[in-house]
């Protein structure tokens, strides 16, 4: 993003309706230019047809031998109807080139998939699904065999797969389009603040639930003027390294479109909540240890950046001294020397994938892929991408060849 289209993204960023009208229009002139895709040397594998979710979650199985996956072969390039279900399954093999499925579900989206994830070190995996009128989660052995089902749909798994977290997928319908499922039914989904939803704590092992707080408890924490008339909801949730702590993103959608998020942790058991010091602004984040987070965040001192947070301390600091120009989807490194990240489509519909080394302070370019016009919006295929246990491979997604598409290649540390 060069500095004129900085000037016209702030001006507009409080208008989405104008903002997105003004971005298709200038993609739109762009994308007739011809523009190649770049490698810079790198080979990629491509599985068309094929995805995994977000970049919160590592597909890799603990030995690294299995790749979760999401087979969603030509389904339609719009929103997932109630009745249309993905494959979820991994490969294995040499390059992962063998697909296994495991099972199906009718809970998925195209950004985070179904909550598709490994349960800890274990072999067993966790997806969200649905069971008459309510989401759950099930929980199936490698081969497929059933283990268990959770009465309430997932979102994060704690690293020793010992307690999940959950919230409503239904609030998603009206909060944020794009990350909601097609089933489910929710009495309070419609209310703006509603005191009987929230966010839950499911330990595995026992499948107990606990409500930690609901959407009311955290609305009357330190409220601001905006959110009174606003529709209130959760998202974003991600366990700390130590499995200890977690945060989440508390969003509502003002009236005129416009929405307003902030991130919060807490204890597993609902305590100690601390509020970041952002300012209505958190797009994307990853822990960098137990104390440290990395989020693309807007704060009254420096704008829309980067920072480093300290967790229960109002610390912070610009993270990669200006070089990130966008928002992306962050993730470090099992030794927490490189970022991995990605960019949006630029003006030409080009995506960036980029690895920040913090030891050398260098930002690198991996790959630009042309990603076509028709993936935008909710049906958009950002890379969201993800290490693989040791940081040797790189997975992300993509749509570069005209399909959406599960992609590996090898990481090679950048040169100076």
């Amino acid at each position: 993003m060069n500095s004129i289209e900085r000037a016209v993204y702030n001006a507009l960023k409080r208008n989405p309706r104008m903002k997105n009208a003004v971005v298709d229009c200038y993609q739109r002139l762009f994308s007739r230019i011809p523009v190649r895709n770049r490698y810079f040397g790198n080979k990629i594998s491509v599985r068309e047809g094929f995805f995994f979710g977000f970049h919160d979650k590592c597909p890799w199985s603990a030995d690294n031998r299995f790749l979760l996956a999401h087979h969603c072969g030509d389904a339609p390039l719009r929103m997932p109807q109630p009745d249309e279900s993905v494959e979820v399954g991994y490969f294995s093999g040499e390059d992962h080139t063998r697909f296994q499925p495991i099972g199906t579900t009718l809970s998925w989206n195209w950004q985070m998939g179904s909550m598709l994830q490994w349960v800890g070190k274990t072999s067993d995996i966790i997806f969200n699904d649905v069971e008459g009128a309510q989401n759950v989660a099930r929980i199936v052995t490698d081969q497929g065999d059933h283990v268990a089902t959770l009465t309430r749909p997932v979102t994060a798994v704690s690293p020793d797969g010992k307690n999940a977290l959950s919230y409503s997928f239904e609030r998603l319908r009206i909060g944020a389009p794009g990350y909601e499922y097609a089933n489910g039914q929710e009495a309070e989904a419609f209310d703006r603040i509603p005191q009987n939803d929230g966010l839950y704590r499911i330990s595995i092992n026992d499948q107990k639930i606990w409500k930690l707080f609901s959407v009311a408890d955290i609305v009357e924490l330190n409220p601001t003027s905006c959110m009174k008339d606003a529709y209130h909801f959760f998202s974003h949730c991600q366990f700390s390294p130590s499995g200890k702590r977690f945060v989440f993103y508390h969003r509502w959608l003002l009236s005129t479109g416009r929405l307003r998020s902030r991130m919060i942790s807490s204890d597993l058991d609902g305590g100690r909540l601390y509020i970041f010091p952002t300012a209505g602004m958190v797009s994307h984040m990853c822990w960098r240890d137990d104390e440290d987070i990395l989020a693309y965040a807007n704060t009254n001192e420096f704008g829309d950046q980067y920072y480093l947070f300290k967790d229960n301390e109002d610390v912070f600091q610009v993270f990669g001294k200006g070089q990130f120009k966008t928002d992306g989807h962050p993730q470090f490194s099992n030794d927490g020397r490189y970022i991995l990240t990605d960019t949006y489509p630029d003006r030409f519909r080009r995506q960036s994938l980029l690895v920040y080394d913090m030891e050398r302070d260098l930002l690198t370019t991996v790959m630009q892929l042309r990603i076509s016009l028709i993936y935008r919006y909710d049906v958009r295929c950002d890379f969201h991408p993800r290490w693989n246990r040791n940081s040797t491979m790189i997975c992300f997604d993509s749509a570069h060849s005209g399909k959406r598409s599960l992609c590996t290649m090898p990481f090679q540390q950048p040169n100076q």
